[in-house]
Order: structure tokens, then C-alpha cells, then sequence
């Protein structure tokens, strides 16, 4: 209970009785993968920075972005639940699935740190966890192309409506409701194509009927 507490609260008092901010961060790796790096950290209080490499550029893409405060509570839930930072436990399944990339999960309070590195894990709760990380990170990068689609190449944005509506159907997406003020956006303006504009005021339906479930699960949820 005592370690529930320190993990939901917006930070904990470290042995000195100063404040010790807690920290998360997440990376995923395949060399093989288009997408062969992305990294999340983590404020105590929600606030995100999302670096990605794509193809075979070096160059990191930095998003900055914000956490609803039920997905930060959820975070904190599943770290807390499974005694993150003081277990041992090797999340690691028996069977190796490295071609799937490898996922390293941290959390930094103060003094304490400990990171776990897996490729896959039978642990539902750290799978959640990993889930959601990826959600976030699909989440924001389909809001970055769309963002640069409607920059420089107008045409392409019903194609990157139809990539975002698919991770939505896959529930890949991790805040559907974060993707309103894009769409309402493209869905009242005269620039981008008028399938866009379409498409754009279906998903907006959609998300506010909730029909998209998401990887963030909530009490009594399966």
C-alpha cells in the first residue's frame, strides 16, 4: 500500500525529506524496423518528450506532448501494482522473440532507478504498460505526419486520415480524444481535400460515440 501511494501521488519524499520527482521513460529498438527507435520520458506530472528515428536517417524527431491525467494515473497504477521499482522479476518470456524488437521500461525516483529489458513478456500488467507506451508514440507520430502532410503535401492527408483511422480500429491509439482538435480542425478549414474533410468529421463522430477502445484500461475493464 505504502509503495501505491508514493507511485500515484505527483511525487515522493525521498529519505532526506526533499521532494523526489518520479520519472518514467520507455524505448523500443529493431534495427530491422522502418521505425527503429523510439524513446518516451516522462515528467511526474504528465508532461511528455517522444524522440523517433525513421528509415535510415540518424536524425531524432522530437515531439513534445501531454498526458491526460487518467492515462498518467493508469501509468502510475501499473508501475505501482507490480512493485516496479523494488521487484526483481524478469518480465522476459521463456521463449525468445527478439525479431519483435526489444522494450526497456524505467522509473527513476530520486536515489532509486531500475530499468527491465524484454522483447516479450507473459506479465499482463507490464505488457499493458509496454502497450500503451507504443499507443502514445503511434498516437502522436500519425499527428506529426498529418501535421506535415497538411504543410507540404495536401493531397496526402485523406492517406494519412486512413493510416490514423486503421491504428484507431487496431487500438493503437492510446487518447482517441487527444486527435479531436486535428480532425475539427481539418474538418471546418478550405485547405485540405474535401475527402479529408469528410473523413475527418466521421472519425470525429466516432470518437465522441467512444467507439474506439485504446490499450489504456480502466477499473473492471478486460
Amino acid at each position: 500500500m505504502a509503495l501505491l501511494l508514493f507511485l500515484l501521488s505527483p511525487f515522493a519524499v525521498a529519505q532526506n525529506g526533499e521532494a523526489s520527482e518520479v520519472k518514467f521513460a520507455y524505448q523500443f529498438e529493431n534495427a530491422r524496423f522502418y521505425i527503429p527507435l523510439i524513446k518516451i520520458d516522462l515528467s511526474p506530472h504528465g508532461e511528455g518528450l517522444l524522440q523517433f528515428k525513421r528509415g535510415e536517417s540518424d536524425d531524432l524527431i522530437d515531439l513534445k506532448f501531454k498526458l491526460f491525467p487518467e492515462t498518467l494515473a493508469r501509468i502510475r497504477q501499473l508501475y505501482a501494482e507490480t512493485d516496479f521499482l523494488s521487484s526483481t522479476e524478469n518480465y522476459q518470456d521463456k521463449k525468445d522473440h527478439s525479431n519483435l524488437g526489444w522494450v526497456t521500461l524505467s522509473m527513476n525516483a530520486g536515489e532509486r532507478n531500475r530499468e527491465a529489458r524484454f522483447n516479450y513478456t507473459p506479465n499482463p500488467q507490464i505488457k499493458e504498460l509496454a502497450d500503451i507506451y507504443r499507443a502514445l508514440a503511434t498516437q502522436h507520430m500519425n499527428l506529426f505526419d498529418i501535421e506535415t502532410s497538411q504543410q507540404f503535401q495536401p493531397l496526402d492527408v485523406p492517406k494519412q486520415i486512413e493510416i490514423l483511422e486503421n491504428d484507431l480500429r487496431l487500438e493503437r491509439i492510446a487518447e482517441p480524444q487527444q486527435l479531436l482538435p486535428k480532425l475539427r480542425e481539418i474538418a471546418t478549414g478550405d485547405q485540405a481535400p474535401l475527402i479529408a474533410r469528410n473523413q475527418a468529421k466521421r472519425l470525429i463522430v466516432s470518437i465522441e460515440k467512444g467507439k474506439f477502445k485504446t490499450p489504456v484500461k480502466t477499473a473492471g475493464s478486460k
